[in-house]
C-alpha cells in the first residue's frame, strides 16, 4: 500500500471519518482477490486456503492507517466472504453454535484490526508529538540564534563605543592640556583641537570681548562663501543673550534660533572661573546632524567654562608680567591651529 495522499492544506482527505486513500486501496485489493478467485480458484471465496487471503487486506490496513481503517477492512472482508454464501444452520445445530461456526474466520480479523490498529495509532501519535516538539525546538533555536546575533552585535557596538570613548578621553585630555597655557596666544592655538574632539564640529569660531563689542579672534572651517559676522556690538540680540544674560543658545530651541539669526548652531559665553567675568564667546556654525543632542549641548557648556577659565588665567598671568593683553581681540582674526 502507498501512503495516503495529502491535501493542499497538508491534511489527508477523508470520507466518513476514514482516509479516502485507505478506502480506495481496501476496495481495490478485495476486488482483485475476488476476481482472482472467480477466474482461477473456483469462486469459493478462498474457502480451501488457510490462512485466509483476506488477512492480507486487514493487516496492511492496520499497519498502514490504524484501527478505524483496519476495522473497515475487516468489515468489508467479512461482507466479501459471506455475502451470497452464508452457511446454513445444520439440523440439530443451535444458534450459538451456528454463529460460532460462521464467525470463526471473521472474528480474528476484527481482533487483529483493533490490536494492531491501536498500536499503529499510538506510533502515529508519538511521531506527531515528536514532530511538533521538533518544530517548537526549531523555533526556539531560531529565536536563540537571533537573540545571540543581536547580543553579539550589541556587544560589538558597545566595545566600539568604549574604545571610541577611551580614545576620545585621551584626545580630550591631550587637547585640554594644550589650552592650559600661560599665554593667551597659546590658549587660542589649543582651542581648535579641544573643540574638534569634544563636539566634532566642522566650523566654529571664538570671539573675544573688547569693551562693548565682540570681535573675532579665531575661526576654523570658514570658507570663502560663508557670510558669518566678524563682530557683534552690544545692541545685537546675540551679544545681549550670550554676554549680558550669559545664556547658551542652540537652534534646537526656537527662541534661540531667532537670536542666532543664522550665525551658528551653538553659542555660549566664555566665563573666567576665578574672576567670573565674560571674556568672550564660543560659537559653532556647523556640526553633523546626529551629533547635535543633549550630550553635545552639555559638553558645549563644559567646554565654554573650560576655555573661559583657561583664557582668563592666561590674561591674569600676562597682567602680572606686565604684558599688554587688555585688548587681545585687536589682533586680526586667524584660523585656529590644528
Amino acid at each position: 500500500m502507498t501512503p495516503a495522499p495529502v491535501a493542499a492544506e497538508g491534511l489527508p482527505r477523508r470520507c466518513l471519518g476514514l482516509r479516502l486513500a485507505a478506502i480506495l486501496e481496501i476496495l481495490a485489493l478485495l476486488g482483485a482477490m475476488l476476481l482472482l478467485d472467480r477466474l482461477a480458484l473456483g469462486n469459493d471465496r478462498f474457502a480451501s486456503l488457510s490462512p485466509h487471503p483476506f488477512w492480507i487486506v486487514v493487516l496492511l490496513a492496520a499497519a498502514q492507517y490504524g484501527a478505524r481503517e483496519a476495522l473497515f477492512a475487516a468489515l468489508l472482508a467479512t461482507v466479501a466472504l459471506l455475502a451470497g454464501q452464508l452457511p446454513e444452520q445444520a439440523f440439530g445445530e443451535d444458534l450459538p453454535a451456528w454463529l460460532l461456526r460462521v464467525s470463526t474466520v471473521p472474528v480474528p480479523w476484527f481482533v487483529a484490526a483493533v490490536l494492531l490498529g491501536e498500536i499503529r495509532d499510538g506510533h502515529r501519535r508519538r511521531a506527531e508529538g515528536l514532530a511538533q516538539s521538533l518544530a517548537e525546538l526549531r523555533i526556539q533555536a531560531a529565536a536563540i540564534t537571533q537573540a545571540y546575533e543581536l547580543l553579539s552585535a550589541t556587544r560589538a557596538e558597545l566595545e566600539a563605543r568604549v574604545a571610541g570613548q577611551v580614545r576620545t578621553v585621551r584626545a580630550t585630555y591631550a587637547a585640554a592640556r594644550a589650552i592650559e597655557r600661560q599665554e593667551t596666544e597659546e590658549v587660542l592655538i589649543g582651542v581648535a583641537s579641544l573643540v574638534r574632539e569634544m563636539l566634532n564640529a566642522s566650523q566654529f569660531s571664538l570671539f573675544l570681548l573688547n569693551g562693548q563689542r565682540l570681535e573675532l579672534a579665531a575661526a576654523e572651517g570658514w570658507g570663502s562663501g560663508d557670510r558669518f559676522s566678524h563682530g557683534f556690538d552690544a545692541a545685537s540680540p546675540l551679544f545681549r543673550a550670550v554676554v549680558a544674560e550669559r545664556r547658551v543658545l542652540t537652534t534646537v530651541r526656537p527662541g534661540d534660533e531667532a537670536l542666532l539669526r543664522g550665525e551658528g548652531i551653538l553659542a555660549g559665553p566664555l566665563v573666567g572661573g576665578e574672576t567670573g567675568r565674560v571674556v568672550g564667546i564660543l560659537k559653532v556654525e556647523a556640526i553633523p546632524f546626529l551629533e547635535l543632542n543633549p550630550t553635545t549641548v552639555q559638553n558645549f557648556h563644559i567646554l565654554c567654562d573650560w576655555i573661559g577659565s583657561a583664557f582668563d588665567k592666561a590674561l591674569q598671568h600676562e597682567r602680572l608680567l606686565g604684558t599688554p593683553a587688555d585688548a587681545p581681540a585687536d589682533a586680526p582674526a586667524k584660523a585656529l591651529a590644528p
